[in-house]
């Protein structure tokens, strides 16, 4: 093998940045274009290989070399975009936001960003596309894997030929083995994390030891035609895979498949080669690892900054823009610090080493200061600490996905009364939980919470994804049957998402982000329900629970549902305020388009009958047509109901417990002189003051 310049590897990243980042963009016609971090991985193994086995049969290789060229290849680049992304950051990102990039900036100077980003959220779903580095993950992936990969190729070097490609190939099966094993049980730390993603990159390691000792023959019709097949593959993977396809796993062998018949066979004389050499091709090639870092932020902070969905065209122009700043640093940064006469490898060592320690210190700071709210007038810090207050319930108090919690293990408040408020549902119950407890206090009694996010507080239902909630609700329903402590249950879910199974458009613009949740009986997992079977069920199995519950002696207050928004209320006012536009009317919502999201879960809910110890509560009756005619509304002036778009926020729920006890006492389920006894207790004095 010579190891002269090969345009059409350049090409070939070229081939890797542009599917991704059309991909981030959001094009769909594009939706597998994360494959080409794959393509990245193989091109990475062969280049770097070709370096290392190299030296290593000369004797002249150096681990400490080895790391200086690491780290001008990729620091300074990196430290410059992370450090533009910190100052718009600091201007546009609120305290929430920019808590979560100061904990994923230290991630990303420790180099384990893929490990922070596998416990923090799933690289598909909403949230992660509005985080700045979330793409450093297969940075992270690289550097741990060429953390050991010198010593291994030093080591594997002494063994004969045959043997050293066996260990490699072998390691690269055993890889491949795990992550399609991943693919099926570990979905999320299957795509983040090194060992099911190291097979990728050696793949290209055995490509770069194969081709230094072997010559590849040009005139077969396998040579000829093999670059261009390679090629097929890799956008065939970018155009029909997207976010269902297991990855990595054996469908992966297609784009690295693609990626290493590119790498063997392409040259300057068949179709492909001439493709990939071309020099707008190449040139893009060569930017390629600044273009990767530029457009994750770049897309990340036009959205933050554009208050609403953004245009298709305008995507293309950020791609553009994303090409031109990578064009900028490459041009003014990456080249300078990659040429020995500017930089000693001291100076690149020592400055390394002083901006990682300086950007884990923000990050630091910023983590414990909570995102710095200051940074703002006092105007958006109350908006924004309506959004961190949230439900003044610690997050553990919820069992969800992946924390299933016993009844012994639930929260409960006011340990030392008698009697106990059951308080059943999902996170749409648990803004409920600090104003019932604050409020029965004083009537000497506890508050059991029985909260599972996303999941219908209704016996023998669980979510088509996640059996464990059907089986915390037997464990409720086992609890609460013959507790004669309990005496009071608190019903309250997001009965549309589930019943509907599609997430909120309120046909304004705000749509909101995030995935489809059904609600299904639960000893019937597998079978396919038509929608119309699957929601007659619900309702069955809703009026059965509450009609053993007051079988049992208990009283149940069953609550419809809130009105969802579509709109980050907090974050989209807030947001207004540092932008400077000026409201012209209340943010709210249609009426109408409520009642008609909703009219499939009233359907069931008024299938319960009425009953002495039943108590039907409908949040709209506060908040549609009251205070704006027609709407249904988040805030009134500074009085913010909502700390997203769907939950209740502290004085919203407050608002609503309010109500519940009055309707409570006209129930006759308690006197005038208990209501009295609830409405102002020490620990709930801010929701007198913050009543409208």
């Amino acid at each position: 093998m010579t190891t002269k310049y090969r345009p059409e590897v350049d090409g070939l990243r070229a081939v890797a940045v542009i599917p991704v980042i059309l991909f981030h963009a959001g094009f769909e016609w594009v939706s597998g274009g994360y494959v080409g971090v794959d393509v990245f991985f193989v091109v990475s193994g062969y280049l770097i290989t070709s370096i290392i086995y190299g030296e290593i049969l000369k004797g002249s290789f150096s681990i400490v070399h080895f790391y200086e060229r690491r780290a001008r290849r990729i620091l300074p680049a990196l430290f410059f975009v992370t450090l533009i992304c910190l100052i718009v950051a600091w201007f546009w990102m609120l305290p929430e936001e920019f808590e979560s990039l100061s904990e994923s900036l230290i991630a990303v100077n420790l180099f384990v960003s893929n490990i922070y980003f596998w416990q923090a959220l799933d690289y598909f779903a909403g949230p992660a596309e509005m985080q700045p580095f979330l793409h450093t993950w297969s940075l992270a992936v690289e550097e741990q894997f060429y953390l050991f990969f010198p010593l291994f190729m030093l080591i594997v070097a002494r063994f004969r030929y045959g043997m050293m490609l066996s260990i490699i190939a072998l390691g690269l099966l055993a890889s491949l083995s795990l992550a399609q094993y991943g693919a099926n049980h570990h979905s999320t730390a299957n795509f983040y994390l090194l060992p099911t993603r190291a097979w990728e990159l050696l793949a290209g390691c055995l490509i770069a030891i194969y081709m230094h000792d072997h010559r590849i023959a040009r005139s077969s019709l396998v040579s000829r035609l093999g670059g261009s097949i390679g090629l097929v593959m890799i956008l065939y993977a970018a155009i029909t895979f997207d976010k269902t396809t297991p990855f990595p796993s054996l469908w992966t062998l297609i784009p690295v498949s693609g990626a290493s018949l590119v790498i063997l066979f392409a040259n300057g004389n068949d179709v492909a080669g001439r493709l990939l050499s071309w020099k707008p091709v190449v040139g893009v090639g060569l930017i390629s690892y600044s273009a990767y870092l530029w457009h994750q932020p770049v897309f990340v902070f036009a959205k933050e900054r554009s208050l609403g969905p953004v245009s298709d065209g305008l995507l293309l122009w950020l791609s553009v823009l994303s090409i031109l700043l990578a064009w900028f640093s490459w041009r003014f940064v990456e080249q300078p610090f990659r040429n020995r006469r500017n930089f000693t490898r001291a100076q690149i060592f020592k400055t390394a080493l002083a901006t990682s320690c300086l950007m884990i210190g923000i990050g630091t700071y910023g983590l414990q200061a909570q995102g710095i709210p200051w940074r703002f007038g006092e105007d958006v810090e109350r908006i924004v600490n309506v959004r961190m207050t949230n439900s003044q319930v610690p997050e553990e108090c919820n069992a969800t996905e992946g924390r299933f919690l016993r009844i012994d293990e639930t929260c409960e408040y006011n340990e030392n009364g008698e009697k106990v408020v059951a308080i059943w549902g999902d996170s749409h119950a648990t803004p409920l939980v600090r104003p019932v407890a604050n409020r029965v206090e004083t009537l000497g009694m506890r508050v059991k919470m029985l909260v599972y996010t996303n999941c219908l507080p209704i016996a023998g239902i669980t979510r088509f994804d996640e059996p464990d909630c059907g089986k915390f609700n037997d464990q409720v329903m086992d609890y609460l049957l013959g507790n004669d402590d309990v005496e009071l249950v608190i019903m309250m879910g997001r009965f549309p998402l589930q019943i509907e199974g599609e997430v909120f458009d309120n046909g304004e613009g705000g749509i909101e982000d995030g995935r489809i949740i059904k609600a299904i009986p639960a000893e019937q997992e597998s079978v396919a329900y038509r929608d119309d079977e699957r929601i007659d069920i619900v309702g069955q199995r809703l009026v059965s629970t509450i009609d053993r519950l007051v079988d049992d002696g208990k009283r149940v207050v069953l609550f419809y549902p809130v009105p969802e928004v579509g709109w980050d209320v907090p974050y989209l006012l807030a947001k207004e305020r540092i932008y400077g536009i000026e409201r012209q009317a209340p943010l709210s919502t249609n009426f109408a388009r409520y009642k008609e999201r909703v009219a499939s879960s009233y359907r069931q809910l008024s299938r319960v009958e009425d009953h002495l110890n039943i108590l039907k509560m409908e949040p709209s009756a506060l908040l549609c047509d009251t205070y704006l005619p027609g709407r249904c509304a988040t805030h009134f002036y500074e009085h913010i109901f909502y700390y997203d778009d769907n939950h209740l926020s502290v004085l919203g729920s407050s608002m609503l417990v309010d109500q519940m006890f009055r309707e409570m006492r006209n129930r006759g389920w308690m006197n005038e002189q208990q209501l009295k006894l609830t409405q102002l207790g020490e620990n709930d004095k801010w929701t007198d003051e913050s009543m409208p």
